[in-house]
């Protein structure tokens, strides 16, 4: 498998994640989440709000069955560095109101002791406009 493949692999993996921790799936634990963001990770809002690991974590734990939204991976460009790579896609958010599209950009490290192979650093997501 290639990089390029592992790490688009890795990118849907955890949007599957959220997608079925929102839906309230048994058997799952924030740990699957939290066990693949680096200790220093970082993400960035559409809004501009910059949140930390532990604040991320907490967010998307008290999210568990909150139902209402489906995330689905378009488009995903990998930029391989070595052990670091940038990987680049669309994230379609929708829910019973709307639909919305965000592009977000994640540096990742590869990583074997984690879920999917690599540790996220630091994700920026903005708004697509179309």
């Amino acid at each position: 498998m290639t990089t390029e493949e592992s790490a688009s692999g890795e990118v849907v993996r955890l949007h599957r994640f959220f997608d079925n921790w929102y839906a309230g799936q048994q058997g799952l634990t924030i740990a699957q989440f939290a066990d693949a963001m680096d200790l220093g990770f970082t993400i960035v809002s559409p809004q501009g709000r910059m949140l930390g690991r532990d604040a991320i974590i907490a967010a998307v734990g008290d999210s568990f069955g909150s139902g209402g939204v489906s995330i689905t991976v378009q488009n995903v460009d990998v930029t391989d560095l070595g052990n670091i790579v940038v990987a680049r896609y669309d994230e379609v958010h929708t829910t019973p109101r709307d639909r919305t599209r965000r592009i977000s950009t994640a540096v990742l490290v590869t990583d074997p002791d984690t879920p999917g192979g690599y540790r996220w650093i630091t994700v920026h997501e903005t708004w697509a406009t179309s």
